[in-house]
């Protein structure tokens, strides 16, 4: 037996869980407040900032903007810098915005924060880097790996629009936007530099570095090699990748469109915050068990056919949504909207699958350079609404293009336990 597999045997916990669970930490920190709970504080900025809804959510668009550009540089480096740094300095930069969040007193305040701070924080504490250095730590179990990871997003919509609806009489919202901040600092970025590392050591055992987990499965990529291989054309290059974004960004802009307009979309129907509170939660619940179900789903069938999946799913509850009266009929839309967010597991393990572990943080960073097409959605659907009375005709619209989306996704040629073209040329070359 090898000293690989012995170590293998004998570790009782895998460095890579903890890992992810700092991962989950930073996500909830990263779209906690600022994403999955923002439709809570529509009705009080409106009031104190003295602008309507679509104005306060089109600080959505500079957001989605400066993610793009700097997506594929912040993929970049987290392919080749430690994830303790970057993470940390996003975590630094979270806890910073929420405290500045908690002491605006304009709506342009909320446009220059969300459009500077909020996305250049948020893609070094989540998204590429989260993706990363996950998947250096996996290769067995990555889908299951990455959507544990996702769970930070959902499981922040499932405690927080309660919470915020209870604490908010108390505190205001600057009350809970400070408190959220002093939790991040003393609390989350401790433990991201404490637990972070970049990947395992042989010590630790590579359990979940062996697709089989026996000897003969794929081995882990070399990060720095595979970031040097990878160039921007080759992943420009992939049918896979544009058909990847055909699919995601019309199931983002509608996801996004009700989740910052639920509580709206609620009032419209005669619903107060506390019912707005409890859709958003059953919205996020929803995500929770998608995240880790089409986790095991990509591990188990591939991408293509969830993903195609994802797009009927958010049709049908965009349909109920946009025609029910009723709790029942909110709720059920609710629900299989925010089961499509799970789409952010399926997201990294397609690109892990098409471009490998190593190659994971600049092709995902890439793939977001293409997140401001649905970066208007939330607001324009809210625009409708504003000029027609009823949330259907905008969020049918972007039901058609979703349903596109998906069919487009079927023709996706599944690369899956492979490390990608450019690394097997690579290894070729070598032997």
């Amino acid at each position: 037996m090898t000293a690989q597999a012995r170590a293998g045997r004998t570790a009782l916990w895998y460095h890579g869980w903890s890992i992810v669970a700092v991962a989950v930490l930073t996500q909830t920190a990263g779209n906690g407040l600022t994403l999955n709970a923002v439709s809570m504080f529509l009705h009080d900025w409106e009031s104190d900032l003295h602008a309507p809804i679509s104005q306060l959510l089109v600080a959505l668009l500079p957001f989605s903007v400066v993610v793009s550009i700097s997506s594929p540089f912040i993929g970049a480096l987290a392919d080749k810098y430690p994830a303790r740094l970057l993470m940390s300095v996003g975590v630094a930069g979270m806890a910073s915005l929420y405290l500045l969040i908690s002491a605006a007193n304009a709506v342009w305040q909320l446009w220059v924060l969300y459009g500077t701070l909020f996305p250049l924080s948020l893609g070094l504490c989540a998204l590429a880097t989260v993706n990363a250095v996950v998947s250096r730590w996996f290769v067995r179990r990555i889908g299951l790996a990455l959507g544990v990871a996702a769970l930070g997003s959902a499981l922040s919509g499932v405690i927080l629009p309660p919470a915020i609806a209870w604490a908010m009489p108390a505190l205001g919202w600057r009350g809970v936007w400070g408190i959220g901040g002093l939790i991040i600092a003393f609390a989350i970025l401790p433990l991201v530099l404490w637990i972070v590392r970049d990947r395992p050591t042989e010590r630790e055992g590579l359990h979940y570095m062996n697709v089989a987990g026996e000897p003969g499965g794929r081995e882990p990529d070399d990060g720095a090699d595979a970031a040097t291989e990878l160039r921007w054309t080759d992943i420009l290059g992939r049918r896979n990748f544009w058909l990847l974004v055909f699919c995601y960004t019309p199931i983002l802009g509608l996801y996004a469109a009700v989740q910052q307009n639920m509580a709206p979309l609620a009032a419209t129907r005669g619903f107060g915050p506390g019912a707005a509170g409890v859709l958003l939660a059953v919205f996020s619940i929803s995500q929770v068990f998608a995240t880790l179900l089409l986790g095991l789903a990509s591990d188990r069938f591939g991408n293509r056919l969830p993903l195609a999946s994802l797009s009927v799913l958010t049709t049908t509850g965009a349909v109920f949504l946009s025609f029910g009266t009723g709790l029942p009929a909110l709720l059920a839309g609710a629900a299989l909207v925010g089961f499509t967010g799970g789409i952010w597991t399926l997201m990294p393990t397609a690109i892990a699958a098409e471009f490998g572990g190593g190659g994971v943080g600049r092709a995902f960073g890439m793939l977001m350079f293409f997140l401001p097409i649905s970066a208007p959605a939330p607001s324009l659907v809210a625009a409708v609404q504003e000029a027609t009375g009823s949330y259907a005709p905008a969020l049918m619209g972007l039901s058609l293009i979703c349903l596109t989306g998906g069919a487009a996704v079927l023709f996706m040629r599944e690369r899956r336990d492979t490390a990608g073209d450019i690394m097997c040329a690579a290894e070729a070359t070598a032997a």
